[in-house]
């Protein structure tokens, strides 16, 4: 499906990234990884960089056109969170750092990335920069003060970057994940012997449709599909999220389950499947 692209990936080390990098491998793709940590159990180039530096990152390039000859992708997974702020109890000094952390790797560095890649793209008249965002590009996540402005942001570098390099055959795009359950954030999402949700994750289930988090191999089927040549495709964010973007008032039942935890959403789908059409 992607045999002959060439591909640089931020953010490699992480869990979106890395997925993201053995698959588009096993589809024929030639990846390069950049950032400060190179992927774990991967045997793939990687290029040490520093993100916040415009010259480290006019290093990368011209150490990745010297390996690989051109680009043809550029995936910057890169990205990090604070927990929840709290106005009333946290000290503002501590809430000032934490927010200036994540808008300078959320934003600032996305920018500088954009900067950079974006006017080796142009210069070759071909290529594509996706960004990786998240829900929070468009709507709030509790207390999450930072990770909202710099996603929030990121949307608008994307239509930014893009209506600029769209005359040069250069697309900008995003993809907006739903919350994914990972080892590293199991303690924030479920809780006591049943593993039933946290109060963070029963709010975050019951405004998504599917009552589901999202997956690691979800997610990067979705990146490989926007990775596929699309020549009108430019200047959006898509989001695999299950429909938590679009949420309103869906499936009671399904809120009930997550909410007051009198069913599991699991037993729900089993009823589902064995109801027939005609019942």
């Amino acid at each position: 499906m992607l045999t002959g692209k060439k591909m640089v990936i931020f953010g490699g080390s992480g869990a979106i990234g890395g997925a993201f990098i053995d698959a588009a491998r096993t589809h024929g793709a030639t990846c390069v990884s950049l950032g400060r940590r190179p992927p774990q159990k991967r045997d793939i180039l990687h290029i040490d960089t520093d993100i916040m530096s415009v010259v480290s990152l006019q290093q990368a390039v011209t150490t990745v056109c010297e390996r690989i000859g051109y680009i043809d992708i550029v995936l910057n997974s890169a990205g990090t969170h604070h927990k929840p702020m709290d106005f009333v109890n946290d000290d503002p000094s501590e809430l000032e750092k934490e927010f200036e952390r994540v808008v300078r790797v959320n934003l600032h560095a996305a920018f500088l990335i954009t900067l950079v890649f974006g006017k080796q793209l142009i210069g070759q008249r071909n290529g594509h920069l996706i960004h990786l965002c998240s829900n929070a590009s468009r709507l709030s996540l509790y207390g999450s003060y930072g990770y909202n402005a710099s996603k929030h942001g990121l949307e608008g570098l994307i239509k930014t970057a893009a209506a600029q390099f769209a005359p040069y055959q250069v697309r900008v795009n995003g993809v907006a994940p739903g919350t994914v359950e990972t080892s590293l954030n199991s303690h924030l999402l479920r809780q006591g012997p049943s593993n039933a949700p946290t109060p963070r994750a029963a709010s975050i289930l019951a405004h998504t449709p599917t009552k589901r988090f999202a997956t690691l191999d979800g997610i990067t089927e979705t990146l490989l599909a926007i990775c596929l040549p699309q020549r009108h495709l430019t200047g959006n964010v898509v989001f695999c999220d299950d429909g938590y973007n679009i949420e309103g008032h869906s499936w009671p039942d399904g809120n009930l389950a997550v909410y007051a935890q009198s069913g599991t959403v699991d037993d729900l789908y089993k009823k589902i499947r064995d109801i027939s059409p005609d019942d």
